[in-house]
């Protein structure tokens, strides 16, 4: 019998179409390769050079090749991991690496989760601890940090309930405050659905979530979009992101704001021997959505099987698209726009042998965990079930002894460095700050104490994040004055994210005779950091940011923000 508190994480399937029984790829299905950094192509974007395997859970790892069988009922799948910018006990920037996990097993009822927290980049975490997030938080531009629960409670034919969870700190790992948001729809609701996926928040303060929800003209369900314009306390259907057909349905859904601001949703498919990967994109804020389309990898003619599909959009610019089952993956769009799909790899298999989807969940989480480098988390056995009996159903990762990770129920982490488009040596300007070869001359010193990331080294702390940024209450000037004479190849630039902001980029060999802009940026949105090219040799950079209006009310009417800034050599 099953002794504790049991939890799901896409058991939602009344009113889905019958799946096939287990079966191998076959024809016409993706077949990806393993990665390595042996066999990673010249030039690839996704580098294997971080770091190699670690566990997150079981904490510390265990010894042993399998678990005994009261260890193998220490549950812990399905995980999620944001990566928070915060600052550390000596002022300096720092970043929170929170990884959430599900820790008992695939059944709709009272959920329970753990949480395990990096402060080093998601290279060691610490013991886990319970925890009311299920999916990991995001922090809003207000400061707070807030995180969705997954079920929604459906009220009345056009209304439901959602969980959710705010913090102000941290800090404080018992100071999240649950509340419940009530989700208003135009169509005839019927019980069940859920919240997937991380939410995002516009440029206008508007909080993304999406859901998939059952209606009563179709008896099954649909991927939405609700907005929130009240920070969290109500949501109402934006948009449909795909509606069901008769022989599939869509699900899980992932979500992203590219770098051209648009949004991209990546879906999970049923109704076939496999789920399968769609995705769509919105020019208008989520209201309307371009024809669901397979997703596709570039030069290959094959179906892309995945669930629980996971976007994120790097700092410096490149998409990347994390899924699984079978085992776990990634792909990435190097030009942050997800038309196109490069470099798909198998990033974690557990199998066994038998059946390609045994093993891992395929259930991932993505973060970036610098400018240029990402965590991947992700589970090693998929949880088990309930058959009617009440007795536990391990059919997709039994405990057989022939798994190649052990039948562990445990969550496991890799670290990716993401390479650029346009390659080139990046000059590391924290760490030449720090060692005295460069110095930041700037009028761009807003600060307050509830923006403690807004200084000026927050232009080079490798986070795109709003308040991460170096800010003027009006125009603002940032010069870099190198150690040595650098060819200086490119310039990297976030400028205000989500709003149109101009700059001029000039470069000096004395510090005093500017010339002519190398680099003339107006009227640009930024999401990421942008690219432009110097070709020029220099020991000095000038960057003048251009004043902006609608303005956050506590820096002024007019606001210079330089939101992160590289140069490469």
């Amino acid at each position: 019998m099953v002794h504790r508190a049991v939890v799901a994480a896409m058991s939602v399937a009344a009113g889905l179409p019958a799946q096939a029984g287990p079966a191998q790829a076959g024809a016409g299905y993706c077949v990806l390769p393993d990665h390595s950094q042996q066999s990673a192509p010249s030039g690839a974007y996704l580098i294997d050079t971080a770091s190699s395997l670690d566990w997150i859970h079981p904490n510390p790892p265990p010894a042993a090749p399998e678990p005994t069988e009261s260890e193998r009922l220490d549950f812990a799948g399905f995980p999620n991991v944001s990566a928070l910018d915060t600052i550390g006990r000596d002022g300096a920037p720092a970043q929170k690496v929170i990884t959430t996990y599900t820790t008992n097993v695939d059944k709709v009822v009272t959920l329970t989760n753990a949480a395990s927290v990096s402060a080093d980049g998601g290279l060691t975490f610490g013991p886990s601890s319970q925890t009311p997030l299920r999916e990991s938080p995001i922090e809003l531009h207000d400061g707070r940090y807030f995180a969705t629960e997954y079920y929604l409670a459906r009220t009345d034919p056009h209304t439901a309930r959602l969980g959710v969870l705010t913090s102000s700190s941290l800090d404080d790992e018992e100071g999240w405050v649950r509340s419940e948001a009530t989700l208003s729809t135009p169509g005839d609701l019927l019980h069940g659905g859920a919240a997937h996926g991380a939410p995002v928040q516009l440029a206008d303060g508007t909080i993304l979530i999406t859901a998939y929800a059952r209606y009563g003209h179709t008896g099954t369900y649909q991927a939405e979009v609700y907005a929130s314009g009240d920070g969290g306390r109500t949501f109402a259907r934006r948009g449909v992101i795909a509606e069901p057909s008769a022989e599939f349905v869509y699900n899980e859904a992932a979500l992203e704001q590219t770098l051209d601001g648009s949004l991209l949703a990546v879906l999970r498919r049923d109704g076939g021997p496999y789920s399968t990967l769609h995705q769509s994109r919105s020019t208008d804020g989520g209201r309307t959505w371009s024809p669901v389309r397979e997703v596709r990898f570039t030069g290959q003619d094959c179906v892309v099987r995945g669930v629980a599909p996971r976007l994120l959009l790097t700092p410096g610019g490149v998409l990347v698209l994390s899924a699984g089952r079978p085992d776990n993956w990634m792909a990435v769009s190097p030009d942050g726009l997800g038309e196109e799909w490069l470099e798909p790899r198998v990033t974690y298999h557990n199998r066994d042998g038998i059946w390609d989807t045994h093993g891992s969940s395929g259930y991932t989480g993505l973060a970036a965990v610098g400018a240029h480098r990402l965590i991947q988390v992700f589970d090693n056995c998929k949880l088990p079930g309930v058959n009617p009996d009440g007795l536990l159903n391990e059919t997709t990762c039994p405990a057989h002894g022939l798994f190649e990770y052990g039948g562990w129920y445990a969550v496991k982490r890799l670290l990716f460095t993401v390479a650029t488009p346009g390659g080139g040596r990046r000059l590391d300007l924290a760490a030449l700050r720090h060692s005295g070869r460069l110095r930041i001359e700037t009028t761009m010193r807003w600060s307050s104490p509830y923006r403690p990331r807004a200084r000026p080294s927050g232009a080079i702390d490798g986070s795109t994040g709003y308040w991460s940024s170096a800010v003027a209450a009006g125009r603002g000037r940032y010069v870099l004055h190198l150690g040595r004479r650098h060819h200086l190849s490119r310039i990297g630039l976030s400028l205000r994210p989500g709003h149109p902001a101009g700059a001029r980029v000039y470069v000096s060999d004395d510090g005093r005779s500017w010339g002519e802009p190398v680099v003339t940026i107006t009227g640009r949105t930024d999401h990421a950091l942008r690219y432009d090219e110097i070709g020029r040799a220099a020991r000095h950079v000038k960057i003048v940011v251009e004043p902006t209006s609608g303005c956050d009310p506590e820096i002024g009417r007019e606001c210079g923000i330089l939101n992160e800034v590289e140069l490469y050599s």
